[in-house]
């Protein structure tokens, strides 16, 4: 076969992948738009939840934070109560702005703090160093563990979850930090962390996946989220924390 038989061939196969790219493209653009408007009319997701507040004889527990919290899935434990308020992409600002509207109406035993990726993932923006965005972080967390202590909740608040071994997908490189800096910025945020040790329950999620997968293969989805295997090992440890509470 010479050269020129080839080149209608290789032209068609060009032409379909660019054609899918396109496509995809149009997608994520079109995705993101979606997002971004949905933001702009409801920055803090108050109306993703409703004004209704469960009823239970036994205590409270919610899990509160971005979709590390929302994809917690609670044990299977009748003593307990549990119920969800985490959302997905939220950094610790907009966590912060709707503990009004979704914790304190459902008056909670208990809350399981779980936030601070997506403040790491973010580029600082011209006017900002990492340091700042850390710092920030820090604070909003502290402010969100003080509304929590006002309302009499027992709070436990998780170290944030190592990365995995994968790479920041390759669509999100132009807005994402590096997986080294967000590394060491979440080692920095749970070394805080450790500073409210005598005033909440420090459960120390990062060590116990670390230690029981130190490849970070074994319990993770994607670069940013566990799977369910994960949070079945959390669990095993979380059950031991709240029958800690209800005993005390």
């Amino acid at each position: 076969m010479n050269k020129l038989s080839i080149l209608p061939t290789t032209l068609f196969v060009l032409l379909l992948t660019s054609l899918g790219l396109n496509v995809f493209l149009y997608r994520e653009l079109k995705n993101t738009f979606i997002s971004l408007y949905q933001t702009s009319l409801n920055p803090i997701g108050i109306n993703r939840y409703n004004s209704d507040i469960p009823t239970a004889k036994v205590p409270k527990v919610v899990f509160f934070g971005d979709s590390r919290a929302y994809q917690w899935q609670a044990p299977a434990n009748d003593n307990f109560q549990f119920i969800n308020r985490g959302i997905g992409g939220q950094t610790t600002g907009q966590i912060l702005g709707r503990f009004e509207h979704h914790i304190t109406p459902l008056k909670p035993n208990v809350i399981v703090l779980q936030m601070g990726v997506n403040d790491l993932r973010m580029l600082p923006s011209s006017s900002q160093t990492r340091a700042e965005l850390v710092n920030n972080c820090q604070k909003n967390i502290a402010q969100i563990i003080e509304r929590a202590q006002e309302i009499d909740a027992t709070v436990i608040v998780t170290t944030l979850f190592p990365l995995s071994s994968d790479n920041v997908p390759l669509m999100y490189r132009p807005f994402w930090a590096r997986v080294e800096d967000m590394e060491q910025d979440i080692i920095q945020v749970n070394q805080y962390l450790e500073s409210f040790r005598d005033e909440v329950i420090l459960f120390d999620a990062y060590s116990l996946l670390t230690n029981e997968d130190p490849n970070k293969v074994k319990y993770y989805k994607d670069l940013l989220h566990i799977n369910q295997t994960g949070y079945e090992l959390l669990n095993q440890e979380l059950e031991k924390i709240l029958l800690k509470t209800a005993t005390n």
